[in-house]
């Protein structure tokens, strides 16, 4: 892998994930005991983290809260040598939060997602700010920020390369209009199917969902399937990426390892497939532990594929 840093900035969410694990079969309408771990997250943070881990230059612009948890956080951010950039406090919405809810097998039941702060995230602020944004290569929005400031963001691009994560499939169709703008969009393939249905009707895989996203503008686009894998297309291929069989601790926050170390292989000069290869087993990696944090290096992610194929 080349050693040059690209510098990129994230532009998203930045809060806590409660994750909360139900330790037996879980019984809808009743009391289930279970396990409470706090880590910082949101998908801006998680892809931030992934990219400097794996040796880029980072910022995050994000908005939090005038309370203890955002205090937290911003701290958590300067220890990670994240560049924190145009981070805004709010004196009158708390620091968002996300709770996500798992079965005992690590599989998400339900994620709850109190982000109303985010919806204040406007364009103005970089407006009368340009600068602060203006000098990093690349770009990396999500689905948290509102529609109109992910706009602002795909017309100021300019040549630098703009990628897009998916939030939720209730955010998805803020990024509708913007996909032309996009060098990489990364979605599940619930939320590719909010994309892409009001256009092309039901699709029966990732790999045709990830065709039509292409067809509705974006360069490339990559869609997951926790463990059916995740297929990309670009205007002249696309294909499929099957996930390694494992026993995950949690898979809250795969999906953004996968994004983050994926968009570090293309920034590196990779294809497609081959970044997304290095994407899905970085992902892997990460829910072998409930830290929201899987500590990756391209070393130990090349070990795993080594492995994998052996």
């Amino acid at each position: 892998m080349p050693h040059s840093k690209p510098r990129i900035l994230c532009f998203g969410g930045l809060h806590y994930d409660d994750i909360i694990r139900c330790e037996a079969d879980t019984i809808l309408n009743e009391s289930n005991p279970a396990s409470r771990t706090r880590v910082p997250g949101g998908v801006a943070l998680n892809v931030a983290r992934t990219l400097a881990a794996l040796g880029n230059t980072v910022g995050l612009s994000s908005r939090v809260g005038a309370d203890r948890e955002g205090v937290e956080l911003l701290d958590y951010v300067t220890r990670l040598d994240i560049t924190a950039v145009s981070i805004q406090t709010d004196n009158t919405r708390p620091t968002a939060c996300y709770t996500a809810v798992l079965d005992h097998t690590g599989n998400l039941i339900l994620g709850l997602a109190d982000m109303a702060i985010y919806d204040d995230f406007k364009p103005a602020h970089w407006q009368h700010g340009k600068q602060a944004i203006q000098h990093w290569n690349h770009w990396c929005v999500d689905t948290n920020l509102p529609a109109d400031t992910l706009h602002y963001l795909a017309s100021e691009k300019a040549d630098r390369l703009l990628f897009a994560v998916v939030t939720s499939p209730a955010k998805a169709h803020r990024l509708r209009q913007v996909l032309p703008t996009l060098d990489a969009v990364f979605a599940n393939n619930a939320e590719a199917d909010t994309l892409v249905n009001s256009n092309t009707g039901t699709l029966q895989t990732i790999e045709e969902q990830a065709r039509a996203l292409c067809d509705l503008g974006a360069l490339r686009a990559i869609v997951t399937a926790g463990v059916n894998g995740a297929a990309w297309a670009d205007p002249d291929r696309s294909g499929h990426i099957a996930s390694p069989s494992i026993s995950p601790q949690s898979v809250s926050g795969a999906g953004d390892v996968l994004a983050g170390t994926t968009i570090a292989a293309l920034l590196s000069g990779e294809t497609l497939e081959q970044a997304l290869t290095y994407g899905t087993c970085a992902a892997t990696l990460s829910t072998l532990s409930d830290m929201n944090d899987p500590h990756l290096s391209w070393p130990m992610i090349k070990e795993k594929l080594a492995h994998n194929d052996a």
